[in-house]
C-alpha cells in the first residue's frame, strides 16, 4: 500500500493546490484518481514522481520502488527514431546492446508499434505517439507507472484501443497504475481504484 498522509502543497505565490489529502493506494491494482481540471490531480502525481516537493505531509513507499510518468503532452524526441524514443526509458549503461533491443522489440510489439521502429516519431498519428510514449514509460519496468491523462487527445475508438492495451499490460506485468482522468468513462473503463477530487478540496 502506498500511504499519502495529509500532503499539503503550496506554492511561494501563496497558491495551495492540494489541502491536506489523506489516501491509501493499493499495490498492483489499477487505480483512477478522478475529478475536475484543475483539483490537484497532476500535482499529486507530480510529487510522487519527484518532480515537485509537498509543503507538508509525508508519502511512504519502497525505496527501491521504480517509477515511470507518461504525462500529459507527449515528451518524444522528434529528430530521432521510435526506437531511440522507447530506448530513452531507460539508462543505457544497465543493459547490453543486445538486451535493450529485445526489451524494446519487445515493447514495441506489445503496444503495437513493431512495424515502425526505425521511424521518426515526427511523422507519426496521435495515436502512434501515445503507443510510442506508453512502451518508454514501460522500459524501465516500473513498480508505479503514473498516467496524466495520457490519451486526452486522442479519439475515443484510439483511446479505447489503448486503453485495453494498458489494462492488459498492467495484468501481465502486475505494476501499480496511477492513473488521473477528468473523464467519467475513462474511470470506469480503467479503474479498480477510484480516488475523487472535489474543487473544493484542492484548487489550483
Amino acid at each position: 500500500m502506498i500511504e499519502i498522509k495529509n500532503v499539503i502543497k503550496r506554492f511561494e505565490n501563496g497558491v495551495e493546490v492540494l489541502g491536506g489529502i489523506s489516501v491509501q493506494i493499493p499495490e498492483r491494482k489499477r487505480t483512477v484518481l478522478f475529478g475536475p481540471s484543475g483539483c490537484g490531480k497532476t500535482t499529486l502525481l507530480r510529487i510522487l514522481a519527484g518532480l515537485e516537493t509537498a509543503t507538508a505531509g509525508e508519502i511512504s513507499f519502497p525505496a527501491s520502488y521504480k517509477i515511470s510518468f507518461m504525462f500529459q503532452r507527449d515528451s518524444l524526441f522528434d529528430p530521432v527514431c521510435v526506437f531511440e524514443n522507447i530506448a530513452y526509458g531507460i539508462d543505457q549503461r544497465t543493459l547490453c546492446r543486445d538486451r535493450l533491443t529485445k526489451r524494446v522489440h519487445s515493447l514495441a510489439a506489445l503496444v503495437g508499434v513493431e512495424s515502425i521502429l526505425m521511424q521518426k516519431t515526427e511523422s507519426l498519428s496521435g495515436g502512434q505517439r501515445q503507443r510510442v510514449s506508453l512502451a518508454r514509460a514501460l522500459m524501465k519496468e516500473p513498480d508505479l507507472l503514473l498516467i496524466d491523462e495520457g490519451f486526452n487527445s486522442l479519439d475515443r475508438k484510439t483511446k479505447n484501443e489503448l486503453i485495453d492495451k494498458l489494462i492488459q499490460l498492467q495484468e501481465e506485468k502486475k505494476f501499480t497504475l496511477l492513473y488521473v482522468t477528468h473523464d467519467i468513462q475513462e474511470a470506469r473503463r480503467i479503474g479498480q481504484n477510484f480516488i475523487e477530487f472535489k474543487k473544493e478540496e484542492a484548487t489550483d
